[in-house]
């Protein structure tokens, strides 16, 4: 049975490097950049969640499978979803790696807490080992070196200058999943699994540590309303699928690469290799 790893935002199949191995022993893996990240082209339209599903389906076609297991992260959940729905014969089962139903994440009623960019200063983009440093400080994860070099500009003295992607790659795809409506779980009819990286109020999120004072004070005003947001997503999810639904509480967002072993287990479990 083929496995077909999709990414979250801003990453590239290379992300999946080291994870994929968990699973060559019993199936043909195969990654998936989507559109807008380097190898992959970067047109300037397509970003909506059909498109993208298609793109994926249309992936299979090329490579001759007929059905597989999808797994996706992050962003990619809401293809997961639009591919149980719209191509059920093309689906075996469905992996969520904390890859949560975004269409109601992005409220405008709802304030987004300090991000981590601002940290990122010239000292930090010195070289990919500064910044592979940067990133496991502040965003808990340190991704493969390939996965990061495809999204990333070098001078000749090796000091990031640019990412790969324009902006309005991620910004489409933002739009694209808050133009969907909440997911219809009765209408995805294949067996799911869900990790999930639940945010708390305890473990807020890693680059919090690293603010000032008034932003930390803007982050813990903003984030109470995003942790209740996660909670009733989750919940979502999980109605009449509570064996399948794992929650690893304060755990990173790349569950997969931070907290591997849970993971493999779990969904060798779900995939019934254990």
């Amino acid at each position: 049975m083929p496995m077909v790893l999709l990414t979250g935002l801003g990453d590239n199949a290379h992300v999946y490097d080291n994870f994929a191995f968990q699973f060559t022993d019993h199936f043909r893996v195969i990654g998936i950049t989507r559109r807008g990240f380097l190898p992959s082209s970067q047109p300037d339209d397509g970003y909506d969640v059909t498109t993208r599903a298609a793109d994926d389906i249309a992936v299979l076609d090329a490579l001759g499978i007929g059905k597989a297991v999808f797994v996706g992260h992050s962003l990619a959940g809401s293809e997961l979803s639009r591919l149980g729905q719209d191509y059920p014969d093309r689906v075996d089962k469905l992996v969520y790696l904390d890859a949560s139903d975004l269409s109601e994440r992005f409220s405008p009623d709802r304030a987004e807490p300090p991000g981590m960019q601002p940290l990122f200063t010239p000292d930090t983009l010195k070289s990919l080992e500064a910044y592979q440093a940067a990133s496991a400080r502040y965003s808990a994860v340190r991704e493969p070196d390939p996965a990061a070099c495809h999204n990333l500009v070098f001078s000749a003295t090796g000091a990031i200058v640019d990412a790969t992607y324009p902006d309005w790659v991620s910004e489409k795809l933002l739009a694209g999943v808050g133009a969907m409506p909440p997911t219809d779980w009765t209408k995805v009819t294949a067996p799911r699994l869900g990790i999930f990286a639940p945010f708390t109020a305890e473990a807020r999120q890693a680059w919090y540590f690293y603010l000032d004072p008034a932003q930390q004070a803007a982050f813990d005003a903003a984030w109470p309303p995003i942790i209740e947001w996660f909670e009733t997503t989750v919940d979502k999810f999980a109605a009449g699928n509570e064996a399948n639904t794992h929650r690893l509480w304060g755990a990173p967002h790349y569950v997969y690469i931070d907290n591997e072993a849970e993971v493999v287990r779990w969904m060798w479990e779900f995939l019934g290799r254990v």
